[in-house]
């Protein structure tokens, strides 16, 4: 029993020094409100464009995903040197007969100014519009000149259901608005307009051609299909050879393409994250004379240079968890209140200033953890080595600094 009681007691000593070391933190930065004010808002003004940054990439990534989904698992064009042509409209009976597809969905996609706003242009026939797209008003295009309109477009362009208007690209095709529609892919409300596949083929000048078919398939017959497909036939020998694209591969090749967005706008930033350092540092008192004083006077009393340092960690640990929700709070309201305005251009191309739609975000987790590492990095770096360098002097020669 003795025994046991003595070798509890060094553990009990241990947790009452570090318990009395974040006392003191907590106390030191309550002396100096306004040196951790400063701090904080510092860290705000620093890490909340890239938290919200990373949560506008983040949204957009998981909104693109969710829509992939509702797509074909293989993407069939002719080949352009690497890029999509024009494929026929004959080859869809050839797909079509081949064990595991399910269906083949010919579609003209392209895009076009509408009355002075870019927009993507979807042709494809009612029976396999996305059900991703809801209609809020009016009914599906089913005659030809019928198209439907996302929302916000519509209030963007001043069109409502059974508006007319045509095209600059064919301005002799009339259209007739018979619908809108919102969809859980934010930028589609204001940047997609759907039509009949004639009607869009006539648009972009395509005779019996598509931009590419859709093709779905039996569960685990994509690949099969895939190697099928890619048999070249005689009457094919002096036609570009097809492109397939899996679901997988357009999936993986987009979030490449958003996370080198992502990384490029984090290249930058390290530049202001290297100034920052510096900046927190200043500001969190240290290489001031008060602050040297305070450390020598410390030492004078007997603390040792890791507990100096362990109560300058804490007092940034600190600082960090208090500023985490604040910068959260402050990347929230930048997307939701000012729609990512100066950061949201970035990641979305072709798109205004100012966006006619909401931009999609999601802070947790990514951003989140991000915000939490990028805290403790910048309050920790400069912080604790300004603290070693001073507590490792004699506390004399430190007064006198």
């Amino acid at each position: 029993m003795m025994k046991q009681a003595t070798q509890n007691l060094p553990k009990i000593s241990i947790f009452s020094k570090h318990q009395a070391l974040l006392l003191n933190a907590a106390q030191s930065l309550l002396r100096n409100p306004l040196r951790s004010t400063s701090v904080i808002l510092c860290l705000i003004a620093i890490l909340a464009p890239f938290v919200t940054a990373i949560a506008i990439c983040e949204g957009i990534k998981f909104q693109y995903a969710n829509i992939l989904k509702e797509g074909g698992d293989l993407y069939v064009s002719r080949d352009n040197y690497g890029s999509n042509a024009p494929i026929e409209l004959g080859l869809s009976q050839r797909f079509q007969v081949i064990q595991g597809v399910t269906r083949v969905v010919p579609r003209v996609i392209g895009r076009t100014y509408v009355k002075g706003k870019f927009m993507a242009v979807l042709g494809i026939s009612s029976s396999s519009i996305p059900s991703s797209i809801q209609l809020i008003l009016g009914r599906e295009p089913k005659a030809k000149g019928e198209v439907i309109l996302g929302q916000r477009a519509s209030e963007y362009l001043n069109l409502k259901v059974g508006s007319r208007f045509s095209i600059d690209r064919n301005p002799g095709q009339v259209l007739q608005i018979v619908g809108l529609f919102r969809s859980s892919f934010n930028i589609w409300n204001a940047d997609l307009l759907i039509m009949n596949f004639e009607d869009a083929g006539n648009l972009f000048g395509i005779r019996d051609e598509a931009t590419d078919f859709l093709i779905y398939t039996r569960p685990g017959y994509g690949q099969i299909v895939d190697k099928i497909i890619q048999i070249p036939e005689e009457e094919e020998a002096a036609r570009p050879p097809l492109r397939v694209q899996t679901r997988d591969l357009i999936d993986r090749y987009s979030q490449r393409g958003f996370n080198i967005k992502a990384g490029v706008f984090a290249a930058f930033y390290t530049i202001v994250f290297g100034l920052a350092i510096a900046s927190i540092g200043v500001l969190s008192g240290f290489g001031q004379m008060e602050r040297k004083r305070e450390i020598a006077v410390m030492k004078a009393l007997g603390w040792q240079t890791q507990e100096v340092l362990e109560m300058v960690a804490l007092e940034n640990l600190i600082l960090s968890l208090i500023s985490v929700p604040l910068i959260i709070v402050a990347a929230t309201g930048w997307v939701h209140f000012f729609n990512g305005a100066g950061i949201a251009k970035f990641f979305i191309a072709g798109i205004d200033l100012i966006m006619p739609f909401s931009v999609p975000s999601r802070i947790f987790p990514i951003p989140f953890v991000l915000t939490v590492m990028m805290a403790l990095i910048l309050t920790m770096v400069g912080a604790i080595y300004s603290t070693w360098r001073t507590a490792i002097i004699p506390p004399a020669e430190a007064m006198k600094t």
